[in-house]
This record gives C-alpha cells, sequence and structure tokens, in this order.
C-alpha cells in the first residue's frame, strides 16, 4: 500500500512538472507576440501592463515547474516553493495590470491597481512568514484578488470590449474552481487537476487580451 503511495506521488510529481512546463513553454511564446503586437500599436501603457502580465505569469509556471521537479531535494524546493506560492498572487495581481491600465485607467483603474497589488503582498508576506502551516486564509485571499473586478463592473461594462469581459469570467470560473482542488489535499492528483484549470485560465486571460485589447 506504501509503495503504490509513493508511485502514486512520484506520477503526480512528474504530471506537475510537465504540465507547467508546458506553460512556460507557452508563456514564453505568447509573451513574444504580445509584446510585438503591442509594440505596433506604440502605446506605453499596453507595452507597460503586457510587460508585467507576462513576466510574472512566465514567472510562476517557472517556480512551479521548478519546485516539482526538485520536489525531493529540500532545501531547493522550500526555497522554491515559496517563489511558486507568492508567484500566484503576482500572477493575480499581474493579470489584472492590463485590465486596470488599459480598459479602466481613470476610471477607477488605480483603485483596481492598488488594491490588487496590495493584496498581492499581503499574501506574500502571509505565505513567505507561515508556509509551514496551514493557512487557508492566505490560500482563500486568491479568491477576492480574482473576483474584486466584480466591484468595477459597471465601468468596465461600458469601457470594455464585450468579448475580453466573457474571457475573463471564463477565466476567473476556471481559477476558482481549480482552487478547489489546490485546498482539497486528499484528492487523488488533485494538484495535477489544479495545474489543468491554472492553464486553462491563463489560456482564457491571453485570448481575452490578445483578441480584444491589442
Amino acid at each position: 500500500m506504501k509503495d503504490c503511495s509513493q508511485d502514486l506521488e512520484l506520477v503526480e510529481q512528474k504530471l506537475n512538472s510537465v504540465t507547467h512546463g508546458i506553460g512556460a513553454g507557452m508563456s514564453i511564446v505568447g509573451m513574444i507576440i504580445l509584446l510585438v503586437l503591442s509594440t505596433r500599436a506604440n502605446d506605453p501603457w499596453m507595452i507597460t501592463s503586457f510587460a508585467v502580465y507576462c513576466s510574472f505569469q512566465i514567472l510562476l509556471y517557472l517556480s512551479s515547474t521548478l519546485t516539482h521537479v526538485f520536489h525531493d531535494m529540500p532545501k531547493p524546493h522550500s526555497v522554491l516553493r515559496v517563489l511558486d506560492q507568492a508567484a500566484v498572487y503576482l500572477l493575480i495581481a499581474g493579470t489584472y495590470t492590463p485590465v486596470a491600465l488599459i480598459v479602466l485607467r481613470g476610471s477607477g483603474g488605480w483603485w483596481m491597481f492598488g488594491i490588487e497589488w496590495g493584496m498581492a503582498v499581503a499574501g506574500i508576506l502571509m505565505k513567505s512568514l507561515f508556509i509551514r502551516g496551514k493557512h487557508l486564509a492566505s490560500d482563500l485571499l486568491y479568491l477576492p484578488m480574482g473576483w474584486l473586478i466584480l466591484f468595477f463592473i459597471r465601468p468596465l461594462s461600458a469601457l470594455a470590449p464585450g468579448g475580453l469581459l466573457m474571457w475573463i469570467f471564463i477565466g476567473g470560473g476556471c481559477y476558482s474552481i481549480g482552487i478547489i482542488f489546490y485546498i482539497i489535499k486528499k484528492i487523488p492528483l488533485g494538484h495535477v487537476i489544479w495545474h489543468l484549470f491554472v492553464l486553462a485560465g491563463s489560456i482564457s486571460f491571453y485570448l481575452g487580451f490578445i483578441l480584444h485589447l491589442v
């Protein structure tokens, strides 16, 4: 029974590495395409916002991949795990940076930007200081960060292309459902499922940006 459990854990770690390794590769290619298109648009806000968004998406997938690659090496794993969990907050805030600074900007955009990044800093501090414990509060902080957009739905409905909002809500739904598999540790291959939902969420936001903002 113990051998089966260890085999399943090894398979899960490999799948975790592969899924987010693919995500890292896709993010790098996606960043190049998005920044080339942004440069052609000659909009400094767009270039800066997408650079922030893409950089933290790459950071998330690389740190996650390396965390699982080095899962059996305690020292590098512990450092990478802190970076991996911090990168989740950075990705959420980074993902909403284009929404705040390209779509909204003066119409509450700076409020969205400040609140998102404030919560990101708070979440990183909670994870960094209490990484060894089970801290449901820091995990659940992902949800208000992800759905802060609802407080800005009126100006967004007026300013954002309809297709963009559709992709944002699809992406937010993917991330939110995925959190269930992240928090409930007893689900077999739950972390792999979480990774797949994260990939789906990232793809949704990316499609929204490249189809409707560039």
